[in-house]
């Protein structure tokens, strides 16, 4: 009787640890990189996003983010995004005009933002740990999000450096097959950035077409 006990004492306190660790432990480290990115004041980065769909490049673009707060500014394909934390505007070159948006913090395509990606993440994915690597003479580590709700998303795969727990790239995964690739380089936290560059400035635009979508 008491082998018996014992071995199903052990398979209990076995199947509680295999419970704890399900997530590779993703959860852990994605709490750490949360803190890290939550910490800084702002951030700066340029970036590549790189389109594709069943393993064939549809397009490549080359873009730089700046984030302030809620606030941020990117662009990239010819298209520039204005955030002042209550508005958004997205302006196409091609045909010189703007519209404006009530900001949604919730909109799929805030999902490049590390800080917004990364807040409660918990509270909208599930992660789990994919696996190790060692892409460019650095340790990387792959984590998935699946989200919670369905989104028209079903998967974003995060590429984490060990040693200093940056993000190096994030994959959208749309259920369409379409993948979204950003490959993020010459990071950058804390450095000075003007309010102004959060606002689109018509005066600045001649001739531009506005259209006011709040």
């Amino acid at each position: 009787m008491k082998k018996i006990l014992l071995a199903l004492t052990c398979l209990l306190l076995t199947t509680a640890l295999m419970a704890q660790n399900t997530d590779g432990g993703a959860n852990e480290l994605l709490n750490k990189v949360s803190q890290k990115y939550q910490g800084f004041s702002t951030m700066q980065f340029h970036y590549t996003l790189v389109t594709s769909k069943d393993s064939k490049t549809l397009s490549t673009a080359q873009g730089d983010f700046y984030l302030k707060g809620n606030k941020y500014h990117t662009s990239y394909g010819g298209q520039t995004f204005f955030c002042d934390g209550s508005s958004l505007w997205n302006y196409q070159k091609s045909t010189n005009e703007v519209s404006v948006y009530e900001y949604d913090p919730e909109d799929d395509d805030n999902m490049m933002n590390p800080r917004l990606l990364l807040k409660n993440w918990d509270k909208h994915f599930r992660a789990k740990f994919i696996r190790d690597d060692f892409t460019n003479g650095q340790a990387i580590t792959l984590v998935d999000l699946t989200p919670k709700v369905s989104q028209s998303y079903y998967r974003i795969r995060l590429f984490i450096q060990k040693n200093n727990l940056q993000i190096k790239k994030i994959v959208v995964y749309e259920k369409d097959n379409t993948l979204y690739t950003y490959n993020i380089e010459q990071f950058k936290s804390n450095v000075t950035l003007a309010d102004d560059l959060f606002v689109f400035n018509k005066s600045k635009y001649p001739n531009v077409e506005v259209n006011d979508m709040r």
